[in-house]
């Protein structure tokens, strides 16, 4: 069983460190035409659940992306960096990626992302001056069509803009160069400059699923299936414009379309497993449930799951998601978080409550799926009551 812990908010542990910075974009999402929409506007009984079979998926037809770079980065320390035994170095980091299809919150602006491994081939002890991470990490890279260059340095993290570059064909070499200053914490300066080159083409024996296709079946867990099919959305959240759609797994194994929940209100609860106020959330959930439904206001509860405090944005095995599901009597949505809502919700959080991202960290979605608030932190269900009445009240 989870420990059950009180608090009124947890605060994450975040160690992707790198020299890009998640920078939000207004890309836009838009719904495919050949979205199914359903007629299934029923919100379920919260007393009852059990998942159903799950459906096959799509068949992988579209050939893959590969990307691999090799790049150096020199260190230079000034004087009073280099009188606390830092020394002026260089390191060298191979990358091989795979396209990433279902993962376009990362990167809004890219045309393509990359997953794959970097692995340190000279300079480790160079390296280890400046960070704690191994020899070889997750990065996921990205790039725009017109030269853009993006990346990242773990998993599921939203890539930062690093730099520009002339754009090349297929196969072809591609130089990549960028700098960076940075004022040290023990004292100094470091200068950081990255030299290398990559190159990228598709790979007709390595297949992908198309994310968005539409589809067929009824979901494992009885979901309702009412995408419309008109909607689009930007990537960078804002009180009265449409929230994003994602695909993410559920407790039952399949894949979900948040906006195949369009018609009730959302609450889209970030959660980690060992964080006690959301524990709170999720004891509480039914009883909150029960009392919005018996006013004849349609409201769903989805829980978007990630991998404990120490690694938020990571994806949780499937042991925490049953447990949380067994002990918390979850009849609702359960989805395994992939940074989804790291990468969504700290931004708006702040700008529209003014506190730093924490666990809970909750937003109410309306009908239409547009944005109608957000919080973090619990103490109660009155504040997203008293939110939810009040909008469906002017109705």
């Amino acid at each position: 069983m989870l420990p059950l812990m009180i608090l009124l908010a947890c605060q994450p542990k975040d160690e992707a460190s790198d020299d890009s910075a998640a920078v939000a974009d207004d890309t836009e999402v838009t719904a495919d035409d050949t979205a199914e929409t359903g007629e299934t506007g029923e919100t379920g009984d919260p007393e009852v659940f059990a998942c159903g079979q799950v459906p096959d998926g799509p068949e992988a037809t579209i050939p893959a992306i590969r990307l691999t770079s090799s790049v150096t980065w020199t260190l230079d320390f000034d004087e009073e960096a280099e009188a606390n035994d830092l020394f002026d170095c260089a390191y060298t980091r191979d990358f091989e990626g795979v396209q990433l299809l279902d993962q376009p919150y990362l990167c809004p602006a890219c045309d393509v992302i990359v997953k794959g491994t970097a692995t340190m081939v000279e300079g480790e002890d160079c390296f280890a001056q400046i960070s704690s991470s191994g020899a070889v990490r997750t990065e996921i890279w990205g790039f725009t069509v017109d030269g853009r260059l993006f990346r990242s340095g773990a998993d599921n993290a939203a890539m930062g803009e690093l730099t520009t570059f002339a754009p090349a064909a297929e196969g072809e070499d591609i130089e990549v160069a960028w700098s960076s200053e940075s004022a040290l914490s023990a004292g100094g300066v470091m200068l950081l400059e990255a030299t290398g080159a990559m190159t990228f083409a598709a790979d007709p024996d390595t297949l992908l699923v198309e994310p968005w296709a539409p589809r067929e079946a009824p979901y494992a867990g009885g979901w309702p299936q009412n995408d419309p099919g008109d909607l689009s959305a930007s990537y960078t959240l804002a009180t009265g414009e449409t929230f994003p759609n994602v695909r993410l797994q559920d407790q039952c194994g399949d894949m979900v379309d948040l906006w195949d929940f369009y018609g009730s209100y959302l609450i889209l609860d970030a959660s980690q497993y060992n964080c006690g106020p959301c524990q709170a959330m999720a004891n509480t959930e039914h009883d909150f449930l029960v009392q919005m439904r018996a006013e004849g206001i349609p409201v769903r509860v989805l829980t978007f799951m990630g991998n404990g405090l120490g690694d938020p944005r990571g994806t949780p095995p499937p042991e925490i998601v049953d447990q949380w599901s067994e002990q918390f009597e979850v009849t609702e949505p359960l989805l395994y978080d992939r940074g989804f809502t790291y990468a969504l919700f700290p931004s708006y959080l702040l700008e529209t409550t003014g506190e730093d991202f924490g666990y809970p960290a909750w937003l109410i979605v309306d009908p239409e799926m547009n944005v109608l608030m957000g919080n973090v932190g619990f103490g109660d269900w009155n504040m997203a009551m008293d939110a939810i009445r009040a909008d469906w009240g002017a109705r």
